[in-house]
């Protein structure tokens, strides 16, 4: 069986994400409770686990609430956690999703633009789902 994690699991996640960022960075992060458009997202992950989607979209049916996690950086949101989540939304034709935005208080300088550019990400639309073995 598929471990999907909770809201509570989601923003303990989220909190965690932001500081380690902070760490990172040394930089503080906020993070801002939001529901944005799938369209405006961009992933950082390429490839999806089918057994894992089809999991997702059978809870997101029945009321799945767990919130993504995204990185707000240069004008733009890149998902960090919740891939499975925005495919299956947009699959089931749900276009607006829960989010816990981080946001550095500061300006700093990530490579998460150059990841995403490697990898061929500009939306969701460039995920593949691939058969898990």
């Amino acid at each position: 069986m598929i471990k999907l994690i909770s809201r509570e699991e989601a923003i303990r996640r989220a909190e965690r994400i932001k500081r380690e960022n902070e760490l990172i960075y040394g930089v503080d992060f906020e993070i801002v409770h939001d529901i944005v458009d799938i369209r405006e997202l961009t992933p950082t992950q390429k490839e999806l686990s089918r057994k894992k989607l089809e999991a997702v979209i059978q809870r997101v049916i029945h009321g799945y609430d767990a919130p993504i996690i995204c990185l707000h950086y240069h004008g733009k949101l890149y998902i960090l956690d919740g891939h499975h989540r925005v495919y299956a939304c947009k699959i089931l034709g749900i276009d607006k999703v829960e989010a816990l935005i981080l946001r550095p208080k500061e300006a700093i300088k990530s490579n998460i633009e150059e990841s995403v550019r490697k990898q061929g990400l500009k939306s969701i639309e460039d995920m593949v789902i691939v058969q898990d073995i």
